[in-house]
């Protein structure tokens, strides 16, 4: 899974851009990040950041409390265009963000994450192929900032990564060679790739606010939306030799200590410069910047060849929050937090930008909204201050689409509200225990790669198989009588068709006792859910299939107390 004020040479300008819709298509050109600036009339910000009890907080100047990040991200995809369209020339719609707005604060929420640059190449898109940026972009930015100061809605403006044209990837690659490779690692760590990100932040900032935008409403600029850097390329991937970095300093690139201080020192510098850009433009907005958790010391499924450092970055980096993203439905989220460094810390916010129900992991709505508010309430044990829901519209994407706030008439977007759900941290709200995992299991026939134990370990890819056609049947042992509330079966099919499914259940003394009966179409990875009307205490739970055209298999099994 996988988004700004400058020269006020009079008020004038700015008294005819607010009576007027259009004006003239002026493409900024790229300045140099060094170009002076006459007279910078800094925006007031409401929300800072404050120490109460010792612990950093948000904190609204305006009333005077701690400000309680709730909110959403949200981005436009549009049928038969590739890309992300928020901003779109010719594909914004004003009524659509006020409306949505308006829907969310009368909800409770606060904040919407919105990506600066998604939509980074084509027409309509933020740059220009002839360089810098598209000033009818820029306007339909300076229009969203507009409908959040008017709405009540405080905005967190993320990029996602340079645009693909407007000339700045072309500034960074001037930094690549042999010790860099493009992309990610030279424009990081590289003196060009950094000069690379200062225009383009320039570019942005400037040209916004010279088109008056109002910045008041702006929570934070947000540098990136996820920061990594490619293991599998130099200078990650290079085992001998010395690289000087951006910083002027040099690493062994045979110790792998000297690797990882080259990633945070790297990243350390990145922010302190891409920040005197935004100090320039909106000296007193908030800064931040996303990350995926690291892949150690747990292995997480992410563990792949994007390469994250942030738990030194919490000491050293100029950010005044941390926007860490966790999704539910894979990896646990103690050893999430733990990777990211983050348990203890207290000095500064720490908000989880992107969260989310898989559509695949949480078959119905119900099961995604009880997910959803279960690891909000326990991810306050490990130190997150805010939340921000992925996403407020449906994204597509084969395994990886989360429920959105607006799905089955918004029913999301209302029971996970601030005036529904007032406290995010509310233990009564966290998840049932799946009290099956890695329980011990008994079964009619197994083959071999598909033992019984893989019904019951907690990946839904791996599956117990029979070898063999029905009946067949899976017991497992709870090992104490569990008051039971709901189990899950998650089906192992080929090819589809009829089938029959009986659950029973049975005590520690007791005899067993049918619970449910399947019967109907079913296929590869359905979900089927038995809840009944009160919860029994059961201490063996078995499934008997008696009908089905393939081989019996369950991908796994959940019983939760």
């Amino acid at each position: 899974m996988n988004y700004y004020k400058l020269v006020f040479y009079t008020l004038l300008p700015w008294l005819l851009l607010t009576g007027c819709d259009k004006e003239p298509e002026v493409d900024p050109a790229p300045d140099d990040p060094k170009d002076s600036i006459e007279v910078i009339l800094p925006t007031s910000h409401a929300i800072k950041i404050q120490s109460v009890g010792g612990k950093a907080k948000f904190w609204n100047s305006t009333t005077d409390k701690e400000f309680l990040m709730r909110g959403v991200n949200y981005f436009w995809l549009m049928p038969g265009i590739v890309g992300e369209r928020f901003f779109g020339v010719g594909d914004f719609v004003e009524s659509r963000v006020r409306n949505d707005f308006i829907k969310l604060k009368g909800n409770g929420y606060n904040t919407v994450r919105i990506f600066l640059d998604l939509c980074n190449e084509g027409p309509g898109c933020i740059a220009n192929a002839s360089g810098g940026l598209s000033s009818s972009y820029l306007d339909n930015i300076v229009k969203t900032l507009r409908i959040a100061k008017e709405e009540g809605i405080y905005l967190i403006l993320t990029s996602n990564d340079l645009p693909d044209e407007g000339g700045y990837w072309e500034i960074s690659d001037l930094g690549t060679s042999s010790q860099f490779a493009g992309y990610r690692n030279g424009h990081y760590l590289t003196t060009k790739g950094v000069e690379s990100a200062q225009v383009y932040w320039t570019d942005l900032l400037k040209g916004l606010y010279n088109k008056g935008a109002p910045f008041d409403n702006v929570l934070a600029w947000s540098i990136l939306n996820e920061q990594w850097y490619f293991n599998t390329q130099p200078p990650f991937s290079l085992s001998s030799g010395t690289v000087t970095t951006a910083n002027g300093l040099s690493y062994n690139m045979s110790s792998s200590a000297d690797k990882k201080k080259m990633a945070v020192d790297g990243m350390v510098h990145y922010i302190s410069k891409v920040r005197e850009v935004m100090a320039k433009y909106d000296p007193n907005a908030l800064v931040t910047m996303g990350f995926f958790a690291p892949n150690y010391p747990n292995p997480i499924g992410l563990g792949d060849f994007r390469y994250v450092e942030t738990a030194d970055l919490l000491t050293r980096a100029n950010l005044d929050f941390f926007d860490f993203h966790a999704y539910s439905g894979d990896d646990a989220l103690m050893p999430l937090a733990e990777n990211f460094g983050m348990l203890g810390f207290e000095s500064k916010p720490i908000i989880m930008g992107e969260f989310g129900s898989f559509v695949d992991r949480y078959p119905t709505l119900d099961d995604a909204i009880q997910a959803a508010q279960s690891w909000m309430a326990e991810s306050c044990n490990y130190g997150f201050d805010g939340w921000l829901y992925w996403g407020l519209y449906r994204a597509s994407g084969v395994g990886d689409a989360t429920w959105s706030f607006f799905d089955e008439g918004n029913e999301l977007l209302e029971s996970m509200s601030p005036n529904e759900y007032p406290d995010a941290c509310d233990e009564d709200l966290l998840a049932p225990v799946n009290v099956a995992l890695n329980k011990s299991v008994t079964v009619s026939a197994s083959i071999s790669g598909e033992e019984p134990g893989k019904a019951v370990d907690g990946d839904n890819d791996s599956q117990w198989g029979s070898g063999s056609g029905p009946p067949q049947w899976i017991e497992i042992d709870l090992e104490e009588d569990i008051e039971v509330s709901k189990i899950s079966l998650r089906v192992a099919q080929f090819p589809a068709g009829t089938t029959t499914h009986v659950v029973e259940g049975k005590s520690s003394s007791g005899s067993y006792v049918v619970l449910k009966t399947f019967t109907g179409v079913t296929d590869e990875a359905d979900v089927l859910i038995y809840t009944p009307a009160s919860p029994g205490n059961y201490r063996y739970i078995k499934i008997t299939t008696t009908s089905s055209p393939s081989w019996v298999s369950w991908k796994e099994i959940e019983v939760y107390d």
